[in-house]
């Protein structure tokens, strides 16, 4: 009776650990992946390609009849960006619901490597107390009780090397959030406050101002996105 409890033993614990391992390798499938196919990278991309789009134009300081061509020309620009505008908008918000989708990713994957992690370690101090009794068990079986532990650790290792990948994800994305929010709600709202005022004045300098926040917006999008880009 206590051979079969032994085998029965090692067999359910090898089961067990064939499971964790079939998961943490499915885990490691996943994230190769969405390395592959970074996200930060393309969503950096479309921001910045964005942001250059929305270049201005500064008003120089010449004589009054040409003075009043570049202010006619300039006011046509805050027409044109007030539209791009839009459809940055519409950007910003597009990667803000990509990423946190992201985030829930890596946070679902990281936990489920965390709980199976901890199953193997379990596992393998139950399969060492049986196999090192040695009661009831054939040399093969034990073989194949210490190869299952070698898979173990192997499997140990790549979890380790795996929720670093997710630590470092975690951290491009947290950096894109934070860049986006700041442009989201304050720059993007002083822009518009600012076109509006400059469209109201016709005057140079509220132009020019206008113009100074968007080049200020344009270089912080470029700024952040370097950052998050950074392995």
């Amino acid at each position: 009776m206590n051979e079969l409890t032994e085998q029965n033993d090692l067999l359910s614990l090898i089961a067990r650990a064939d499971s964790s391992g079939k998961k943490i390798a499915a885990a490691a499938d996943i994230l190769f992946r969405l390395s592959e196919t970074d996200p930060t990278v393309k969503i950096c991309d479309t921001l910045t390609a964005a942001a250059r789009s929305l270049g201005t134009e500064d008003i120089p300081d010449v004589r009054v009849i040409k003075r009043y061509i570049f202010l006619a020309r300039a006011l046509d620009r805050i027409d044109e960006t007030e539209e791009k505008l839009k459809g940055f908008q519409s950007e910003l918000n597009g990667a803000l619901t990509e990423l946190y989708k992201t985030d829930e990713l890596l946070r679902t994957l990281s936990d489920m490597l965390k709980n199976e992690s901890e199953e193997l370690a379990n596992l393998e101090k139950e399969m060492t107390v049986i196999i090192s009794s040695g009661d009831g068990l054939s040399p093969n079986e034990k073989l194949l009780g210490e190869r299952q532990i070698h898979d173990m650790n192997l499997s140990q290792i790549v979890v380790v090397k795996n929720r670093q990948l997710i630590d470092n994800m975690a951290v491009q994305n947290s950096r894109l959030i934070a860049g986006i929010t700041s442009v989201e709600t304050t720059l993007l709202p002083l822009w518009r406050l600012q076109l509006l005022q400059a469209k109201a004045t016709c005057t140079a300098d509220d132009i020019r101002k206008s113009f100074e926040t968007g080049r200020l917006t344009a270089e912080k999008i470029f700024s952040f996105a370097g950052e998050a880009l950074k392995k």
